[in-house]
């Protein structure tokens, strides 16, 4: 037998890799980072536009929807099942739903490249839907099942709906096949999880995102230079956008009468958001040069090669993030700071504390908070080498110790004898 025949293969699946933006792509370069001996295939979103090469398959969203609707009817109260009934005959002409979103598409893919139970399935960002399709893909494989790695990101799962959220995961936790195995990007979600459902899953699945770790990180800009602070990646209500005015604000009043150096701030948005009606139009005011802080509006349509670049430009970055979706859910911005030796200026009460609480993280609530917080920043950014390569560090050997490293050395009767 050649090598290239006993070679494992790894399938990933990213239904949300569909452009050349956002952390999906980077997950794949990372997985593959981490399994170099797997021949890797990947199937992506309904609208992917190859850029990564050719998807071993693609996943729309009607069958998505039509899982959805099942579910409904199984766990839904009399009126969403009635609901559910109709729109299914409408949808589909029958209420004979599919079992799951996409199990039995997957099984085919997972045969036509003839994957078996040595090899491994990754999603990296699931949800109920990924979970309930592991479970068909499995029923269908039987013993020849590969063994299939999901990590949440998220507290709702796909589902917004609390009652049939839980009656879901209920369901499908009382016979979680043997093959399957559950994880979580933080610890804080792990660690709900595993409180409210009974869930055996297991937090600390990282995967590293836009920056590569640096160990010794790039020379910082001169304290007679504008102090550069960034704040990164699509504007989004629960990634706090609209606070970004208020702070600014505040930060400008603390300026009058302190002595600090000019402090621009690097904000990634589309023009339209830095318009009149946009999430940062009351920012324009501080794209003049009259101030001693200054708004810089970055495209949020870089490639990988000029958001790095940008991203190291920066001095600290900047994240007033809604603590009701970030107190559990972790953000690929904070480990891309981490590698790269920046300080991080947070809301107060975010997850990835093991990642924050090296001398590398400003903790704060109020815009006058936030204020003071960018302000101590830039009296003396020097003081927070220590803290950030610390982080680094300590993040170097978090993602060393991946715990999907641990599934590769896991055999299935291993896992079923201690269960």
């Amino acid at each position: 037998m050649t090598d290239a025949r006993k070679r494992k293969k790894l399938l990933i699946v990213e239904r949300k890799l569909v452009h050349n933006r956002g952390h999906h792509h980077t997950q794949i370069s990372a997985l593959r980072m981490y399994l170099p001996d797997h021949e890797t295939s990947f199937v992506a979103g309904e609208t992917y536009d190859g850029f990564l090469g050719a998807a071993a398959g693609k996943l729309g969203g009607k069958s998505i929807k039509l899982a959805k609707l099942r579910s409904r009817l199984l766990h839904g109260n009399l009126f969403e099942r009635l609901g559910a009934a109709f729109a299914a005959i409408k949808s589909a002409h029958t209420i004979k739903l599919p079992l799951s979103a996409f199990g039995r598409q997957l099984a085919e893919i997972c045969q036509s490249l003839q994957l078996g139970a040595g090899d491994l399935v990754i999603v990296p960002t699931a949800e109920l839907d990924t979970l309930e399709s592991a479970v068909e893909l499995t029923a269908i494989l039987g013993d020849a099942a590969p063994r299939i790695c999901l990590r949440f990101l998220n507290s709702e799962l796909g589902d917004r709906n609390e009652r049939l959220r839980s009656k879901r995961l209920d369901a499908i936790l009382a016979k979680l096949p043997a093959n399957i195995f559950l994880f979580t990007e933080t610890e804080e979600l792990a660690v709900h999880f595993r409180e409210i459902f009974n869930m055996p899953v297991e937090g600390g699945f990282y995967l590293p995102c836009s920056m590569h770790i640096a160990m010794i990180p790039g020379t910082g800009i001169d304290r007679g230079d504008r102090l550069r602070i960034g704040v990164f990646g699509e504007p989004r209500p629960e990634k706090g956008s609209r606070r970004l005015a208020g702070i600014v604000a505040a930060l400008t009043k603390l300026t009058e009468t302190r002595a600090v150096p000019p402090l621009d701030f690097i904000i990634q948005g589309s023009m339209a958001d830095f318009r009149e009606g946009g999430v940062y139009a009351a920012l324009q005011e501080f794209q003049k040069g009259e101030r001693n802080v200054f708004v810089s509006p970055q495209d949020n349509r870089l490639s990988p090669e000029e958001f790095e670049q940008l991203f190291h430009s920066v001095d600290a970055v900047l994240l007033p993030y809604e603590t009701a979706i970030y107190s559990l859910q972790g953000s690929g911005v904070v480990q891309d700071a981490i590698a790269a030796h920046k300080p991080v200026i947070h809301t107060r009460g975010m997850s990835m504390m093991a990642l924050l609480s090296h001398g590398n993280g400003v903790p704060a609530t109020t815009d006058q908070e936030f204020a003071e917080a960018v302000l101590r920043v830039a009296a003396d950014p020097l003081s927070f080498q220590e803290g950030t390569a610390r982080a680094a560090a300590y993040f170097e050997d978090v993602l060393a110790a991946n715990p999907l490293l641990r599934v590769l050395h896991t055999s299935l009767h291993d896992r079923q004898q201690g269960s």
